[in-house]
Order: C-alpha cells, then sequence, then structure tokens
C-alpha cells in the first residue's frame, strides 16, 4: 500500500493553504464559506473515508482566512507567504 500525504498544501504567490488530511471530517464548512471558492472536495479519501478539501483555485485565494476560522476540527491554514 502506498503511504498518503499527511498535508494537502498549495501555494500562489500570497499565500499557502494547507489541509491536514485526517483531520477533516467533510463538513464542507470551509468550502461553503469560501468568498472564492477556492476549495472543492478532492477526490483522496482520508485515513476515516472522508474527502478534504483541495486548494484547487489557489490563484484566487484572497487570503481572507474565513475556511481556517470556521473549520470545526483545525483541519486547514491559511499563511502569508514571505
Amino acid at each position: 500500500m502506498e503511504a498518503q500525504p499527511s498535508l494537502l498544501s498549495r501555494t500562489t504567490g500570497k499565500y499557502r493553504v494547507s489541509v491536514v488530511i485526517d483531520r477533516c471530517k467533510e463538513c464542507g464548512i470551509c468550502i461553503f464559506v469560501c468568498p472564492i471558492k477556492v476549495l472543492v472536495k478532492s477526490s483522496v479519501l482520508n485515513k476515516y473515508g472522508y474527502h478534504p478539501p483541495d486548494p484547487v483555485n489557489i490563484d484566487k485565494c484572497i487570503g481572507c482566512r474565513l475556511c481556517e476560522y470556521n473549520c470545526p476540527d483545525f483541519a486547514i491554514y491559511v499563511e502569508k507567504v514571505v
């Protein structure tokens, strides 16, 4: 069996959005609250059988951190890239 990455992370010139894959319970709150629709449900399954979000539209991220603030499981983080 191939080992899965524990962190799904994408970076733009300004922001990095990281998802701790095994913390996600696929509630969808982060996807819903994102005003720019940066996040989509990924095809990856975590060890609990949930699909974590994937920041596929990272180039549109405005760094508002609404996804991070609303995640009940502390599974998503937004950082400003220096």
